[in-house]
């Protein structure tokens, strides 16, 4: 094999609270034809260089779609193939939010009056948690509005800040603090309508807005291709017979929703900062 054709194990797609999303079946696969070429594209889609820290907010089209858990594996792929900092930031509360799958530490005024007079890396990140993969991560415990002070303070020395919205009742704090907005469906049809509204609502010259639907291995016949008709990335069921390791096509499904995420917001700081 030649070098132009070394295939980018997806072992390096990152590490979730499930373990590292790899396996010797995504190695052999890795190396069919084709797939050398596809994951070397999204690697360097990935790792594009930005020159402004991006706030990525993710919000629920639904109650019962999944915000967290995409806005934790979001972050864990950019860690791992990004070169600077990236911070999770579980802002949701009540409907449409989980509990972390990592423990993250508790809302602590004093470190949060701390980090915001940071002048250095070391200083921001600490007292903040760290989950596999490489991330920060920081739980504002169903405090929405404390987003403002314990994070907007910081986010200038993260590459990535990552904030899981849940499903919230009002979009304004979502709005102004992302620049590129993702929303996430759970694979059925009413919850692919809502998102596809929820985009529709959040789009607008100041942000990016996507979608992406997350299968949990149950999704009526036809409704993947309803979502890649609509615009939406479709996140396989990640659970395979080892269920400690998600599969292949949900690896590089993940590895796509990332790339999907740099190239929106290179596309976006380009319309935004002069040449």
């Amino acid at each position: 094999m030649s070098p132009t054709t070394t295939p980018v194990v997806p072992a390096h797609a990152g590490r979730t609270a499930y373990g590292p999303l790899t396996g010797l079946h995504a190695v052999l696969r890795s190396c069919l034809p084709g797939q050398p070429e596809r994951l070397t594209a999204l690697d360097a889609a990935i790792r594009a260089s930005l020159p402004l820290s991006t706030r990525v907010g993710v919000l629920a089209a639904d109650a019962g779609a999944p915000s967290e858990p995409v806005a934790g594996l979001l972050a864990a792929v950019l860690a791992a193939r990004r070169p600077h900092r990236v911070l999770s930031v579980a802002a949701g509360a009540g409907l449409g939010r989980a509990e972390p799958a990592e423990p993250r530490p508790a809302l602590d005024d004093s470190a949060v009056a701390r980090r915001a007079t940071a002048r250095t890396g070391a200083e921001a990140t600490h007292g903040l948690a760290r989950l596999p993969g490489g991330p920060w991560g920081l739980d504002l415990a169903g405090q929405a509005p404390r987003w403002w002070d314990a994070v907007a303070s910081i986010s200038r020395f993260f590459d990535f800040v990552v904030t899981d919205w849940g499903a919230p009742a009002a979009l304004d704090d979502a709005r102004a603090a992302g620049g590129v907005l993702l929303v996430v469906a759970s694979a059925t049809p009413e919850s692919l309508r809502a998102g596809v509204e929820l985009r529709a609502r959040l789009a607008g010259p100041g942000a990016a807005a996507l979608l992406a639907v997350q299968d949990d291995g149950g999704a009526p016949r036809g409704l993947a291709e309803a979502a890649r008709v609509n615009g939406a990335g479709w996140l396989p069921s990640g659970r395979g017979p080892r269920r400690h390791r998600p599969r292949y096509p949900a690896t590089v499904a993940a590895l796509e929703l990332a790339a999907r995420v740099v190239t929106a917001a290179a596309t976006r700081t380009r319309t935004e900062v002069p040449a």
